[in-house]
């Protein structure tokens, strides 16, 4: 029994606790931060089952576990099991690892001085023990004392920075490697049976950015098919139109192109995602978002009926498209094209995707087929995937056969010949690609399945590196078709622990998405389509994952009984196994009482995003102390419960878009946050959000009020709040505590005394060297009375990304920053232009409200100015007159030009140069200008000359 054999033991760790005492802080946090990096550990009411004998068990496990962990706390002394549990563990002889909570080694060392004397008297009082059972409890103790271990203040320390120094600790003595948190586990783990997940061999820190990419940059076989589509809406009597093809056929990129294509010949365009499942109330808002009737629609809470009233007044008589992506079904008694309010005239063109033909029929829509790739078009297609370091994409002479072999296998559907060809691209060992081509074959064999794509995809996933599979998994929480912010994705895999803790956790995340994104299960790319005058920040990456690739997540998750939705787990089947990592809940699905009678044992993220619950129970949270996410966004909760305190291992609490006012206290106890997204009525934070030290990203953009200790927060990365300081907090709380904020990566500043400039100047900035968006607004003077920004700042933040200046001089400096992707000047002097046609990551410029320029220099049309430039927009220049003569080869990338309150421009020359431009808005400038150049800028991109008043 007592055998310290490593092979023969049931856990790794036992936790050896006084209940009352650490039991809801220290112990369960030490727990679950064990089990997450794949350590079987003891804790008593975890692995306690009705009906066990305490005693042998407990013996059990501590004679057959890798190490032990005493926690000593001022009342441990008062348990005779405690004990008893630390006489067996010294036994052991194997690792032991002391927490000293809330008392010092030496009230250990003479347990009849310190604070156990007490303890010590009474069980000698009590004479319920005998003398050499006291005497063994003290020299126990006593050996304890003399062990190195941890000292701990539960009163000021990080529960988090405790538990990850024991991780490490065991990491070393026990000599096993990071592990996945575990799915389905369970029976094993009774059977003291270990998991074999690979551990991650991921070491690159480096983010490859050869994957963010524009939706999909290598189409194949798609022009025919676009200018077909074409053809079709020219027709004047079709108003129905649908692409029907099998998953993963490539229909829904063949509707992005043709949607990209002809939608500025429509006063309306519409793209609406349907998927399986679909509310009319939330596609009425999608629809209203587009139409402009927000205010009328969604702010006002209408009712569906006069929602359809107002969509079919605003589409009525007007030149409108439609998009409906992944339709599933049409019922004539649910009309969904009726109860939307389209229009019924030919004025009103209706394009889906559907993979049920009758879908197509009940429309009685012009139907067009989605047919396969050609074997040469395969054969290219996956070429492109497989060969993307290669010139033309060729293919090596050793791996063609094998290769063409493969395509063959995949069916000439899109998706499979992307995903299988990613996944080869990384090797050129011809065994490697024989080995691919027979699992191919063996998955793909004939089994009666019409589509073997699921098959093909399942492959690619179980063809990926073992540090991977969770993070794809993982993408089960997101609804079909959404589109996910990368950064919050990263902080989910952070707050479930998917992602190993250290110095580069965030590089190794993004090196993740990056792979993910490489082998085409997702796709990650940086948003600029959707830019407008008063964001913040246009540039974001985002990720799209196919509705097939979501399904296959969706299906993981399930098979490891991992992640459910609300009605699931409340099924017979999922609440007997008790094991359920992530719970979701569907939109006007009733969630509350379900999810308090199910009780998930394991739970591990909740998401009541977008549910329209105006409540929750005080006591829902109460069982759920190993929650790590909680996504409230988008409800209508005005009260958070105060029992979300006691989830002291929550990481990421998401509070967007709620009734909630001010935050509320309990948030005090969540040490552990890392990311924390505040409701829209929050204006100011308490004092005591600078006692979150581990807070690394704070949203709150409506934040009136900062507090004292701001600057605390050391570890804070995003700070999102365009908050003014006043003079007295800039003398109390000071812009001198941002350079303590090493971390920092975003900031948004509003200049509004000549102290905090005082402090830009004496470089404050400018210690932020990891700075990738800051935005910087002068409101200290005249707009006629511009500041100057100090040079320092260029030779320190070399990584910027984004920046806003408003009222300050462009300096020359500014074209040095070198990763600049997006520059928004506002009220800035211009007329002495620096040469930022040649910044060589330039995508997004903004130049706005320049009172006083009346030319831009002539070099912003020089050939090959502006190489990857993409999105223009040139707002309220009052006296401009002149704009530079564009040169063939300037600005090549050019898709989005906005040129708007510019009313003095008479001419422009070479604007139909722009060989890559898509998009063409042009408001309040001279008629002139509109005849002459708009309508040819529209005929050469769309084919026919437009009156562009009338589709502007």
């Amino acid at each position: 029994m007592a055998s310290s054999s490593v092979s023969k033991k049931l856990y790794d760790a036992f936790i050896s606790h006084r209940g009352p005492d650490v039991k809801e802080t220290v112990a369960f946090a030490l727990y679950e931060s064990l089990e997450e990096m794949g350590f079987w550990t003891f804790l008593d009411d975890q692995e306690l089952q009705l009906g066990d004998s305490i005693e042998p068990s407990l013996k059990n496990a501590i004679y057959y576990s890798s190490a032990q962990i005493a926690i000593f706390s001022p009342g441990y002394a008062e348990s005779p099991w405690c004990l008893d549990e630390l006489v067996d563990m010294l036994k052991t002889k194997v690792l032991f690892i002391p927490v000293f909570c809330d008392v010092d080694p030496s009230d250990l060392r003479y347990p009849d001085k310190g604070v156990y004397a007490p303890a010590f008297a009474k069980h000698q009082k009590k004479k319920r023990f005998s003398k050499e059972r006291l005497q063994q409890w003290k020299a126990a103790l006593h050996s304890s004392s003399l062990i190195s271990g941890y000292k701990f203040n539960t009163s000021s320390d990080n529960v988090e920075m405790l538990c990850a120094k024991i991780v490490l600790a065991m990491q070393q003595g026990v000599g096993k490697p990071y592990v996945f948190p575990r799915h389905g586990e369970v029976a094993k783990h009774k059977e003291g049976l270990h998991s074999d997940a690979a551990a991650s061999t991921s070491t690159s820190a480096q983010v490859k950015k050869s994957s963010l990419l524009p939706r999909d940059s290598r189409p194949v076989g798609l022009e025919s098919k676009v200018k077909g589509m074409v053809e079709l809406l020219k027709n004047p009597e079709v108003k129905f139109i649908a692409v029907v093809g099998m998953g993963g056929s490539g229909k829904t990129f063949l509707l992005q192109n043709v949607y990209k294509a002809v939608k500025r010949k429509y006063h309306h365009s519409v793209w609406l995602s349907i998927s399986k499942s679909y509310s009319l109330k939330n596609l009425q808002r999608d629809i209203a978002a587009d139409l402009d009737l927000t205010r009328e629609i969604v702010n006002a809470e209408v009712t569906e009926k006069k929602a359809a009233e107002l969509i079919h007044a605003r589409l009525k008589g007007k030149k409108s498209l439609i998009v409906f992506d992944d339709l599933w079904a049409f019922f004539t008694e649910d009309n969904l094209i009726d109860n939307l309010g389209l229009p019924a005239d030919r004025d009103c063109k209706v394009m889906i995707s559907t993979r049920n033909e009758q879908v197509a029929l009940d429309l009685s829509a012009r139907i067009y087929k989605m047919e396969f790739l050609s074997d040469e078009e395969s054969w290219r297609l996956f070429c492109a995937y497989a060969f993307p370091e290669c010139e033309g994409n060729r293919a090596p002479p050793h791996v063609k056969e094998e290769g063409r072999k493969i395509v063959k296998q995949c069916g000439n559907l899109p998706l499979a010949i992307k995903t299988i060809a990613a996944s080869l691209s990384n090797t050129r060992v011809l065994s490697k690609w024989a080995l691919k081509r027979h699992e191919l074959e063996r998955v793909v064999a004939p089994s009666g399945e019409i589509n073997p794509v699921m098959k093909i995809l399942k492959l690619s996933y179980d063809s990926l590196p073992a540090h991977l599979k969770p993070c794809f998994a993982y993408l089960s929480f997101f609804p079909e078709d959404a589109e996910i912010k990368a950064e919050y994705l990263i902080y989910l895999w952070l707050g479930e622990g998917i992602v190993p803790a250290g110095e580069e956790q965030w590089d190794v995340a993004w090196d993740w998405l990056d792979q993910l994104a490489q082998l085409c299960l997702l796709q990650v790319y940086e948003d600029f389509e959707a830019f407008s005058f008063i964001d913040r920040h246009n540039l974001n990456k985002y990720c799209k994952i196919h509705d097939l690739l979501h399904d296959l997540a969706i299906q993981i998750s399930k098979e490891n009984k991992c992640a459910f939705s609300v009605e699931e787990v409340s099924t017979h089947t999922i609440a007997a196994t008790g094991w359920c990592r992530i719970l979701l809940a569907k939109k006007g699905v009733c969630v509350v009482k379900t999810i308090s009678e199910s009780h998930p044992v394991y739970l591990r993220t909740l998401s009541l995003s977008q549910n329209e619950i105006t409540s929750i129970p005080t006591n829902l949270f109460t069982t759920m102390r190993g929650l790590r996410v909680l996504d409230l966004s988008s409800t209508k909760i005005s009260t958070l419960p105060a029992s979300v305190g006691k989830m002291i291992l929550l990481k990421v609490l998401n509070l967007r878009d709620t009734d909630i006012g001010e935050l509320p206290e309990c948030v005090r106890h969540l040490k552990s946050l890392l990311y924390l997204a505040l409701p829209n009525g929050c204006t100011q934070l308490p004092e005591w959000i600078s006692e979150l030290q581990c807070l690394q990203c704070l949203e709150g953009w409506h934040i009136d009020r900062m507090p004292k200790g701001i600057s605390k927060l050391t570890s804070l990365r995003a700070l999102r709040s365009s908050y003014a300081f006043s003079k007295e907090e800039v003398e109390s709380i000071g812009l001198g505590g941002l350079a303590n904020m090493t971390q920092l990566q975003e900031l948004s500043l509003v200049i509004t005394h000549e102290m905090q400039m005082k402090r830009i100047e004496q470089g404050t900035i400018a210690q932020l060297v990891k700075m990738r968006r800051l935005d910087i607004l002068n409101d200290t003077c005249e707009e006629t009375e511009l500041l100057q920004l100090p040079e320092n700042i260029i030779t320190s933040m070399k990584h910027l990304e984004s920046l806003r200046l408003g009222r300050f001089v462009v300096p020359s400096w500014i074209c040095e920053f070198a990763n600049l992707k997006e520059l928004h000047l506002c009220y800035c002097e211009c007329s002495d232009y620096p040469e930022l046609q040649k910044m060589p990551n330039l995508v997004l410029l903004k130049l706005m409200e320049n009172k006083s320029c009346r030319e831009l220099p002539d070099a912003f049309g020089e050939s090959g100015g502006f190489p990857q430039l993409r999105y223009l927009e040139i707002y309220d220049f009052p006296l401009l007159e002149e704009f530079p003569e564009l040169e063939g080869g300037t600005m090549p990338c050019l898709e989005n030009l906005v040129l708007e309150m510019c009313p003095k421009v008479r001419r422009v020359k070479g604007l139909e140069k722009l060989q890559r431009l898509q998009e063409c808005s042009i408001e309040d400038v001279t008629q002139t200008f509109r005849r002459s150049y708009s309508g040819r800028i529209l005929e050469s991109v769309y084919g026919k000359k437009q009156d562009p008043c009338k589709i502007l």
